[in-house]
């Protein structure tokens, strides 16, 4: 049955699904459409589920609801980790997953300087740089006013939203910081968003809950839509554990560290040739000095110069002997089959595909649109955690403090490219040609075709809304 929740907050939650729709309330509160429905039918949740709606504010807020959250300032920044074994980033890992961030975030600071993990990943982070976003109104006078006046007041800076995009890609969560200040005028609260560094913040199991420490050293706790703190995520309950690239990729990145390390040590092995000495008969290795005599000595810093490529010719001293050694092995094909494997493993792991490796993987060059055909939920999730955090975490506590409630608070959109759009459109084409001959055809046999009888064609066709047929004089 599952646990069920008060009819109060029911009742609440009902207000709220009607004045914003199902959908998007979902979204905002981190349940799925399904799981929401069945508790506005009187169903059971899953008790996380239910903390989860418990905590999430269902009620219009107002000014008195984000005016006692005091400012603060994060740590310093601490220098980035540039060594990392298998034991080490096994417990950054491990750390990730307790929702401890400081070792899982440098951890992510070294991995992108691999190629692979770098051309995937910033392919991954390229949309949110270039599609273009609007800020839509509450459908009424005073919501068209409110967002006229939101342009000027709130900042939400693309370099700042590109930040919290990688780390909500790499980490599956962000935390953004919510600065407030007056405007010159002294008529409102202006507000710009910044990037809390998530090195600083953990886990707490006892409160379950999210918390930093500060540069006063101070403990604070991370509520998100407070009018401060804003918590981008995907998933309602410790995110950190579910989509976060970081956790398959973290080996992925070691592999093919590895592999470019062991395939140049091979090349070197190959590449540089080996040759072997002996000795004229009557020489010794060594002297009672323990030392090559000087005959030998010249002999081998003649094969050195050799073999080091610092000599073309040399003269081989009377009854002294050279040989040629080289590497045949075929082992060093191993090393490319491995790279080339790690370079797929790491597209699919932040893109959903391998298939904007150009030759590799056998596709075409970089484009957005492809981008967006290619792997467009992975997208589509990345934006949906961002404009659900700017709604409820920016733009609902500005209106609240400016106007008095959250009622008319605008609402941040991207828009998305459609990959589909053009193929339905076709679809649509085709069915209203298949809808017109099939009347042509009845009409030719004289067959009697009523308004009715269209109506029931177009709905067989998926056409809408149905063509009306003309007035007969």
């Amino acid at each position: 049955m599952g646990e069920q929740l008060c009819p109060d907050m029911v009742s609440a939650i009902k207000v709220r699904v009607k004045a914003r729709g199902l959908r998007r309330t979902a979204r905002e509160v981190g349940v799925s459409p399904s799981t929401l429905a069945r508790v506005l039918a009187g169903g059971g949740v899953h008790p996380r589920t239910a903390a989860v709606l418990r905590r999430v504010p269902s009620r219009v807020r107002t000014a008195a609801d984000f005016s006692d959250v005091p400012n603060v300032r994060p740590p310093k920044p601490r220098e980035t980790a540039t060594s990392w074994s298998v034991p080490k980033i096994r417990s950054a890992i491990e750390d990730q997953m307790r929702g401890q961030f400081l070792q899982p975030k440098r951890l992510a600071e070294a991995m992108r300087r691999d190629d692979a993990i770098y051309v995937a990943r910033s392919n991954r982070l390229a949309p949110i740089q270039v599609v273009a976003a609007e800020l839509r109104e509450h459908d009424s006078a005073r919501g068209r006013a409110i967002a006229r006046k939101a342009i000027d007041s709130v900042q939400a800076p693309r370099t700042v939203l590109a930040g919290i995009d990688g780390t909500l890609v790499d980490h599956d969560v962000a935390i953004g910081y919510v600065e407030r200040e007056p405007n010159a005028s002294g008529t409102r609260i202006d507000m710009r968003l910044t990037e809390w560094p998530l090195e600083h913040v953990r886990w707490n199991p006892t409160i379950e809950s999210l918390e930093t420490q500060t540069r006063d050293g101070v403990i604070t706790p991370i509520t998100h839509g407070d009018g401060r703190w804003i918590i981008f995520r995907r998933f309602a309950f410790m995110p950190w554990r579910e989509m976060a690239c970081l956790l398959p990729a973290a080996f992925v990145w070691a592999a093919h560290a590895e592999g470019v390390s062991d395939w140049q040590a091979s090349s070197r092995a190959h590449g540089l040739a080996k040759i072997v000495g002996e000795l004229a008969e009557g020489y010794t290795l060594n002297d009672e000095n323990d030392e090559l005599p000087i005959g030998a000595q010249r002999f081998y810093d003649m094969l050195t110069d050799m073999a080091e490529g610092d000599s073309a010719v040399a003269l081989r001293p009377p009854g002294a002997k050279t040989d040629f050694l080289s590497n045949g092995s075929n082992a060093w094909q191993v090393f490319a089959e491995n790279i080339v494997s790690r370079e797929k493993a790491a597209a699919r792991i932040y893109l959903g595909t391998d298939a904007i490796l150009g030759s590799v993987g056998g596709a075409p060059g970089i484009d957005i649109a492809q981008l967006f055909g290619l792997a467009s939920t992975k997208f589509q999730s990345d934006f949906d955690a961002i404009h659900s955090g700017l709604d409820t975490g920016l733009y609902e506590p500005w209106a609240a403090l400016n106007e008095g409630d959250t009622r008319y608070a605008p609402s941040m959109r991207f828009q998305l490219p459609d990959p589909d759009r053009d193929g339905r459109r076709d679809e649509i084409a085709r069915n209203r040609l298949r809808l017109t001959d099939g009347i042509a055809a009845m009409r030719a046999q004289g067959l009697e075709v009523t308004q009715e009888v269209v109506d029931r064609m177009a709905r067989d066709y998926g056409v809408e809304p149905a063509p009306r047929l003309a007035a007969v004089a």
